[in-house]
């Protein structure tokens, strides 16, 4: 659903308040770890945080064509729990006209990303 939330005239915090819906429906919304993406580019990672474009309830940044984000949602179930460990997906988007297009062009999905260990 994330993805589909990148597009021009979007603003960080209502994408940030709708995927947390879909976190709380699936029961995952207390192991979030932290915003669902950032800025790249010029002001990447920490200094898009500085810049105030972060995928945050707390962020009113709007989303413009040519920008370009990350969708990087992440869950982190702790020790004790019966699904314990960690989750996350990694995109790099631009924002065009009619939307997002996807230029990490990788797999996505839990049996594309999971590493099993032998035990």
């Amino acid at each position: 659903r994330g993805l589909e939330l990148i597009q021009p005239g979007a603003k960080c915090s209502d994408i940030a308040k709708e995927l947390n819906e879909v976190f709380l429906k699936h029961g995952l919304l207390e192991y979030r770890t932290f915003g669902y993406g950032h800025s790249f580019g010029t002001l990447c990672h920490y200094y898009g945080r500085e810049a105030g474009l972060e995928l945050r309830e707390d962020i009113d940044t709007v989303l413009a064509e040519n920008m370009v984000v990350s969708m990087e949602p992440m869950v982190t179930l702790p020790i004790g729990h019966p699904a314990a460990g960690g989750y996350r997906e990694h995109d790099i988007l631009v924002v065009k006209k009619d939307g997002a297009e996807n230029i990490t062009k990788f797999p996505f999905g839990p049996e594309k990303n999971i590493v099993k260990l032998n035990q």
